[in-house]
């Protein structure tokens, strides 16, 4: 019975994300004058080519004021990999540009253009039992607030995507608070890492709060990935956040630099300046100890999808759901790539961020193109034991 309430806990918490407060204590319970609304088709996208998601009566844009609660993704296609080169935009109340891009399979919880099993509280993929052309079912369950919305999903392979079977659950209602946020998610990936400096997930100037993340990582030399870890650093001032920036420990006055002896857990320096939030080890993020065990296991808040030891890959995600990293004015996020026998590594790493913020957002680096985002076609070199030695 408990583990049932902690589910249902879960799953609900979603419902207040947008808002700094959960001001309803039991929402599906009152009774509301909203209208619920659906954009549902099933089309097809040329290689190369955009869609903008509509109805059947070519309705492109959402106009609200509404909340999509609820998105569903399947494709038929003869590219085993589509999820990896099928980009998922969404633009809100008619800016310039998405606060949304990217890689579909990324999104819905799996790196590498590959497909899983995730069943977390925020997104699910649900694998086909037969080889392409068909592919997994992607359920989105965050919500996501807007005035007027745009969804366009763009087809990167040089195959054709046969079809895209969507649909878009939303609720127009009849106001929406100024405290709510828009929904943002970003793709980001080093390869490889920079020996020593820490891969950048997230950046983001603005006020809202960070809900989520999700984290692949392709071992491109020997020894263990466990160890690393996240740091936030949040409001932090122009001279911290310069050199958070460019990585120069010499553009900080003496006093502001982090001692070099000081150290955590398997010799990690922490870093050039404090961070406000300091991790421990990357899997202890993600919600486990000593190293990433059971493999491909998930759970409503965090989870590995893919990997880690069997396929020198893996995929891992945490979603902030019951306790998001509020920030007032900036936010950095960071994952140190290191190992505990080997110390510091390089390899290749990929993060989607997901947070609310108040608009306008900061620049969103340029998406790079399928054959800088996706590896070569293979599960990477065989792992060796990623446990920590007591």
């Amino acid at each position: 019975m408990r583990n049932r309430n902690l589910f249902l806990i879960a799953l609900m918490a979603p419902l207040a994300l947008a808002a700094c407060v959960i001001q309803d204590p039991a929402p599906l319970a009152r009774i509301v004058s909203h209208s619920t609304q659906r954009m549902s088709c099933i089309r097809s996208i040329p290689p190369g080519e955009a869609l903008t998601l509509h109805t059947l009566r070519r309705e492109e844009i959402l106009r609200g004021p509404g909340v999509i609660h609820h998105m569903w993704f399947t494709v038929r296609s003869a590219d085993p990999r589509a999820l990896g080169k099928l980009v998922l935009r969404i633009w809100w109340d008619g800016e310039e540009t998405p606060s949304v891009e990217v890689p579909m399979g990324d999104l819905f919880g799996v790196g590498f253009g590959e497909e899983r099993l995730v069943r977390s509280a925020a997104v699910e993929m649900i694998p086909a039992d037969s080889p392409p052309p068909a592919h997994a079912a992607m359920n989105w369950y965050l919500p996501m607030p807007f005035r007027t919305a745009r969804i366009e999903v763009e087809n990167q392979s040089d195959i054709p995507l046969d079809q895209l079977f969507y649909i878009i659950d939303w609720e127009r209602v009849p106001a929406l608070s100024l405290n709510y946020g828009r929904l943002h998610a970003q793709w980001r990936r080093s390869n490889p890492v920079e020996r020593g400096r820490p891969h950048t997930a997230l950046v983001a100037e603005g006020r809202g709060h960070c809900i989520g993340l999700i984290y692949s990582q392709r071992r491109l030399e020997p020894g263990s990935w466990v160890e690393g870890g996240e740091d936030f650093y949040i409001d932090v001032d122009d001279i911290a956040w310069n050199a958070l920036e460019t990585w120069d420990r010499d553009s900080l006055p003496p006093n502001r630099r982090m001692p070099p002896e000081w150290v955590t857990i398997a010799n990690q320096p922490f870093g050039l300046v404090w961070p406000t939030l300091m991790g421990i080890g990357g899997e202890d993020y993600f919600g486990q100890s000593w190293g990433y065990r059971p493999p491909k296991f998930s759970a409503p808040l965090h989870g590995v999808s893919l990997g880690p030891e069997d396929e020198g890959r893996m995929t891992a995600y945490r979603f902030h759901l019951p306790d998001p990293i509020r920030f007032r004015e900036r936010i950095r996020v960071m994952f140190r790539n290191w190992g505990w026998d080997v110390q510091a590594r390089a390899d290749d790493i990929s993060t989607v961020a997901l947070w609310y913020q108040h608009e306008p957002h900061a620049p969103f680096p340029e998406l790079p193109p399928v054959e800088e985002r996706l590896p070569p076609d293979t599960a990477g070199e065989s792992a060796v034991s990623a446990s920590r030695t007591p």
